[in-house]
C-alpha cells in the first residue's frame, strides 16, 4: 500500500535567489560547461521538460478557474513555456513530503498554464521510487497517454511523457536528464 510507505524528500530545497537555469538551452550550456559529474552534483533533482502542447482549449472553465482542454491530435505550439525545464524540488520554506505541482504559487512547483489545475498532482519518492499522483485535476494527468486514476500513485522510471492539462512534459531523473543533455549536445563523455 503506497500510503503506508515511507515518503522520502525529493532533493534539497532550492534556496531563495538561486540562479537556476530555466530553459533546455540553458541546461545544455551548463552541461557543456561543467561536464557530466559536476553537472549532476550541481543539479541533483528530477525535472519536467515542456516538450509542447497537446489538445485544444474548450469554451468553458471549471469552478476553480482551470481552462478545460480537449486532448486530441498533438498540436505543437511555440510558446514561452516550450523548452522550459522545471526542477522537481521542494520550495525553500516547504514542509517535508511530496512535491506539490500546480498552477498557483502555493505549490512547490508552479506551472503558469491555465489548463493545469490549481493543485494538479503530487510527486513523492516512495522506497526510492518516484510516484506521481493526480489530485483530481480538472483535465487529469496522463503518463505515456494513460490517464491516471485520481489519488492513485503511478510509479515513474524516467523518460515518460506526462500530460498535465494540455502540456506535454518529459520526466527525467537526474542521471537520465544528464544523458538526455549529452545526446542533445553531442558531448563526448569525459
Amino acid at each position: 500500500d503506497d500510503s503506508a510507505c515511507r515518503r522520502e524528500k525529493l532533493g534539497p530545497p532550492l534556496g531563495q535567489g538561486s540562479a537556476m537555469p530555466s530553459y533546455l538551452a540553458d541546461f545544455e550550456a551548463e552541461y557543456l560547461r561543467l561536464g557530466p559529474q559536476p553537472f549532476l552534483k550541481t543539479y541533483p533533482w528530477p525535472v519536467l521538460v515542456v516538450t509542447g502542447f497537446a489538445g485544444d482549449l474548450g469554451d468553458n472553465t471549471s469552478k476553480s478557474g482551470t481552462m478545460v482542454a480537449t486532448i486530441g491530435s498533438a498540436i505543437l505550439q511555440a510558446t514561452s513555456l516550450d523548452g522550459r525545464v522545471f526542477p522537481v524540488v521542494k520550495g525553500h520554506n516547504s514542509a517535508p513530503g511530496p512535491v506539490s505541482i500546480g498552477r498557483t504559487s502555493d505549490n512547490d512547483l508552479a506551472i503558469p498554464e491555465y489548463t493545469v489545475s490549481t493543485h494538479h498532482c503530487l510527486l513523492a519518492l516512495v522506497d526510492g521510487e518516484p510516484r506521481l499522483t493526480d489530485m483530481g485535476a480538472t483535465n487529469g494527468t496522463l503518463v505515456d497517454s494513460v490517464r491516471l486514476m485520481p489519488r492513485k500513485p503511478c510509479r515513474l522510471k524516467g523518460g515518460e511523457i506526462v500530460c498535465m492539462g494540455r502540456l506535454n512534459l518529459l520526466f527525467h531523473l537526474p542521471q537520465g536528464f544528464a544523458e538526455y543533455l549529452r545526446q542533445r549536445t553531442g558531448a563526448i563523455p569525459r
